[in-house]
């Protein structure tokens, strides 16, 4: 059985996917973090090594960890998409073998527990949905079972705005919208950083994009920034940097 506050949750999102205002900045993700006792939440689209858009949720530290798997290919959304299962991790000091960097840079953040649920339907995967707080500590059982249905929910939700067209602000997808997918999140731009890499030192497009998150890990910045440079030429991979 539901919570009275997810009940009302999944009520504001609606089951065919009518909530009005998603995007980062969705009242009904801010309901959705108050109800599951978290500090933030974010559900990505996409589940290929490109990773995943941001396209639901509230809070700058979700997009900050969204953005630190995605440089580093680690961590507990990355495993969850892998495994197919929640990835339920009650204190983050505890996975510091599991994914040395990714830990490293969520404690930096002031995280202390992660839970990531994927978000499919049947053998189709659609994405990840993460939730974070500072506190350590599990999930009760009232709360995973909260989070399991919030999760069937915004499966439901993305994939109706995928079927019309639109991103999570109504826009279409060929085109970023602020307030949505930042900067930092939205994947375009490391599509097209990815594939001048790959002409410029003659290698495939895997290579060339583990080559842009290298760069980026080793110069402590997010990857969208590193693609940023390479898409407006201030950067090239086959030459040194001045």
């Amino acid at each position: 059985m539901l919570s009275s506050q997810m009940t009302a949750v999944l009520a504001l999102l609606g089951g065919d996917g009518a909530e009005r205002s998603v995007g980062l900045a969705s009242p009904g993700a801010a309901a959705a973090a108050l109800a599951l006792g978290v500090d933030g939440i974010a559900a990505g689209m996409g589940t290929g090594p490109a990773g995943a858009v941001l396209a639901w949720g509230r809070q700058e530290t979700s997009a900050a960890l969204e953005d630190a798997e995605f440089t580093l290919g680690q961590g507990p959304s990355v495993e969850a998409l892998a495994d197919g299962a929640p990835i339920l991790i009650a204190d983050l000091a505890d996975a510091g073998e599991r994914w040395p960097a990714f830990t490293a840079a969520a404690q930096a953040l002031g995280v202390g527990a992660v839970f990531t649920f994927p978000l499919q339907i049947g053998a189709i995967s659609v994405g990840v949905l993460l939730a974070h707080r500072a506190a350590v500590g599990p999930f009760s059982v009232q709360q995973l079972a909260d989070a399991l249905a919030l999760a069937d929910a915004v499966t439901i939700l993305l994939l109706h705005r995928a079927a019309l067209g639109l991103d999570a602000a109504g826009a279409p997808f060929d085109a970023p919208c602020p307030g949505w997918a930042a900067p930092s999140t939205y994947r375009a731009q490391v599509h097209q950083a990815t594939g001048m890499i790959s002409v410029q030192l003659n290698v495939g497009l895997a290579e060339a994009l583990a080559r842009l998150r290298a760069h980026a890990y080793v110069q402590d910045r997010r990857v969208a920034e590193v693609a940023d440079d390479v898409v407006a030429r201030r950067l090239r991979f086959d030459r040194p940097e001045p």
